[in-house]
């Protein structure tokens, strides 16, 4: 599950507006958030894959956006503090 997150985490990088790139990461890591006390292996496979199809929808719109940056760097900085949940 932590290298399916990385993936988005990764995906949301070649945005360049730091507020839209941390919605984004907060909105993939709700469907985290909504299993972190499942136990049920067939809901978690099921939801995992539910999850990285999303992502794969949303990256090649994620990577259009990314023409606009600037030469020099990959993206936008994050603002602010990142949520700490143990997985």
């Amino acid at each position: 599950m932590i290298q399916s997150y990385r993936k988005a985490v990764r995906a949301t990088r070649p945005l360049p507006d730091s507020k839209t790139r941390r919605e984004t990461l907060d909105f993939l890591r709700a469907d985290f958030e909504r299993l972190k006390n499942e136990h049920d292996l067939t809901k978690l496979r099921s939801n995992l894959s539910h999850f990285n199809k999303l992502l794969k929808q949303m990256t090649p719109s994620l990577n259009l956006t990314g023409l606009t940056v600037d030469q020099g760097g990959g993206g936008a900085k994050l603002v602010g503090q990142a949520k700490r949940h143990p997985f």
